[in-house]
């Protein structure tokens, strides 16, 4: 069975809901899943011109930009052409807001609302979006799940921040130590009929939500990367959730070592997609490990500091294009993130564009001392090949690096840690830091703080900027 045929029968899985029965475009995602390389970057630029004409007829800052620079519109008409233009930053966004809506919307379009950029800047920007931009989200949530082989007849259970679960009919977000029980997936289930869904917030106990999982014995659970390991900490070598057949990991970054622990943990496989609340969901990763992107709703480029496209194997920032939000159209967009440029084809026969391993915020990396990054890995190897007699107490950490080069492992334990924990840590840190000496003390507190928009981080710096109270790396909609 070719890989298109394969994709088509499991879209023949999801059964449409009555009102969408006519609603074809689920089956045209399938078929362009696999469309000959040239005849996707034919599609691909069509939108990008639609796009940059629109912005040059109704956008003042673009308009402004073009001039400034000498460019007609029709000098970028394919994705090679875009490095013609900067990278539009968060800054940008937020200074020049009101010009970068148009003069005039389109009649078929509709304004649904506004979302905010991550706080990375200090001060989030609003993108004004459009009905037909957000409807885009419900119908790439559902590709997603497909790549993700996941059965629509399951139950889906999601352990979030509150904020970022449903609202109750009262506009009130989900209180602590209960269940919120939907009857189908969030936005899969609009178009699709599902089985239904249980979210749970972060902020219980963590025990607390082992116990739940196991209450509800969901087959999907979707959470945060570092939620899941704390899962894994806190069931001391038991699987947290027996039965369950896929994870979806979102938001922070989800490192190798990380990958591996949870996996093993839980016996399912990890999933991951890549979206932020400016542009909607932008890219999903397949089981081969390549990010493919989701053409009909933008475009990636993966570049350097100077804007320009980066060679194979290379590392460089994300700058998304997006086609679907006439209301704040947003071109080479820097999102912040870094990842790998890629070439060839993909080994999962998905000829999308892709991209390869996301490793990190540019904001918070980029003024890190050479080796931490190292340093922290270590760290997070050696905890992963730990026995498990030996961490069993071990619920939750955050490593945290000082301006003076220190370090400090913050634990949160059940009881006291064996003797080998602290000499297995010291021993790793040794080798890992070297020359450098830089030190290592490791602390057990009773609560390890969160950012101001309520994550958990396992590793903070005070190079890092402070994230404001809307810092999110991922859409707050993932599911």
């Amino acid at each position: 069975m070719s890989s298109l045929e394969e994709e088509r029968r499991e879209q023949a899985r999801w059964r449409l809901r009555p009102k969408f029965a006519n609603v074809n475009i689920f089956d045209r995602l399938v078929e362009a899943e696999f469309l000959p390389e040239e005849q996707q970057d034919r599609a691909t630029d069509q939108r990008l011109r639609q796009v940059i004409r629109y912005a040059v007829n109704q956008i003042p800052y673009y308009r402004d930009l073009f001039a400034r620079r000498g460019i007609d519109s029709g000098r970028i008409s394919h994705v090679p052409d875009l490095p013609l233009l900067p990278p539009l930053s968060k800054r940008d966004v937020y200074d020049e807001n009101d010009r970068l809506q148009p003069e005039q919307l389109p009649d078929s379009q509709k304004v649904m609302g506004v979302l905010s950029s991550s706080g990375t800047t200090g001060r989030p920007a609003r993108v004004v979006q459009t009905v037909a931009n957000n409807e885009m989200f419900a119908i790439l949530s559902q590709r997603q799940l497909r790549w993700f082989r996941w059965d629509p007849q399951g139950t889906f259970a999601t352990i979030r921040l509150g904020s970022q679960l449903p609202r109750g009919q009262s506009g009130a977000v989900n209180p602590e130590h209960t269940t919120q029980r939907l009857p189908a997936w969030r936005y899969a289930g609009h178009f699709f009929h599902t089985g239904p869904a249980y979210n749970f917030n972060v902020t219980n106990e963590i025990d607390g939500q082992v116990g739940w999982l196991r209450d509800v014995e969901p087959d999907y659970l979707m959470s945060y990367s570092e939620t899941l390991e704390h899962l894994v900490l806190a069931s001391e070598g038991e699987n947290p959730c027996p039965g369950v057949k896929g994870l979806f990991a979102i938001s922070e970054q989800l490192t190798e070592s990380m990958r591996r622990l949870i996996e093993g943990a839980f016996g399912a496989p990890v999933d991951q997609n890549y979206g932020l609340n400016e542009i909607g969901l932008a890219a999903v990763r397949c089981r081969a490990g390549r990010y493919h992107t989701h053409t009909e709703h933008c475009a990636i480029e993966i570049a350097d500091d100077d804007g320009n496209h980066c060679a194979p194997g290379e590392t460089g920032h994300i700058l998304i294009t997006g086609f679907n939000n006439a209301a704040m159209p947003l071109i080479r967009y820097d999102t912040g993130d870094m990842a790998k440029a890629v070439e060839g084809p993909c080994p999962c026969g998905r000829t999308l564009p892709s991209f390869g391993e996301i490793v990190g915020r540019y904001s918070r990396i980029a003024f890190l001392p050479e080796g931490t990054l190292g340093y922290v890995g270590a760290v997070r190897e050696t905890l992963e090949a730990m026995p498990q007699d030996i961490i069993a107490n071990l619920r939750q950490f955050q490593i945290h690096q000082f301006r003076d080069n220190r370090f400090e492992l913050r634990i949160i334990a059940a009881g006291p840690m064996h003797p080998a924990f602290a000499e297995r840590i010291d021993a790793a840190w040794q080798q890992a830091v070297g020359a450098a000496g830089h030190p290592l003390a490791i602390v057990a507190v009773n609560e390890i703080e969160r950012s101001p928009g309520g994550k958990f981080q396992d590793f903070t710096s005070d190079f890092m900027p402070k994230p404001s109270g809307d810092d999110e790396t991922d859409s707050g909609r993932s599911g």
